[in-house]
């Protein structure tokens, strides 16, 4: 079984608006995560309040950090797991098909909250996202392993979103 953990905790402070709110954006990466194989799909959504804004399962972050929050629904899991941020615009099924670890953007920079791993490897234990998971291997991403988190940023990609 694989699982697929969608992390849409809040509103950014760089973006300036809530990011899983944006192109339906959370319910585009279930159905992406769903065609790549994740039988399962949960929204770590991060307050209570927050699980009505989406249609998916939701889990509230049970946690100080999301790191943490994370660990936790880990642990409960069997399988291989397939993670993404609300703000991974560009992610699609066929990104989600071809991870085998951590995949690297192209800008060269890990993007750990894609990762796919299997829920019996030994993470990290940190309140560090980047921690958590830098023992996993790099894997090739692209352009659509890129995330969003200014407004710059989104404009940047945004001629992608419109194909």
């Amino acid at each position: 079984m694989q699982t697929g953990i969608i992390l849409a905790g809040g509103n950014s402070s760089r973006m300036g608006q809530d990011k899983s709110q944006l192109y339906s954006n959370v319910s585009r990466l279930a159905k992406e995560m769903k065609l790549a194989g994740c039988s399962n799909i949960l929204v770590m959504c991060g307050s209570e309040e927050r699980a009505e804004l989406f249609d998916e399962e939701c889990v509230v972050d049970s946690a100080e950090t999301l790191a943490e929050s994370l660990l936790i629904v880990i642990s409960e899991l069997e399988g291989m797991i397939q993670l993404a941020p609300c703000d991974a615009y560009l992610a699609d099924a066929d990104l989600f098909s071809k991870i085998s670890g951590v995949p690297v953007d192209d800008n060269g920079i890990r993007q750990p909250l894609l990762a796919k791993f299997d829920s019996a490897l030994e993470l990290n234990h940190s309140n560090r996202l980047s921690e958590i998971f830098k023992d996993i291997p790099s894997c090739e991403g692209g352009l659509k392993a890129r995330n969003v988190n200014t407004p710059s940023e989104l404009k940047e990609i945004q001629s992608y979103l419109q194909k």
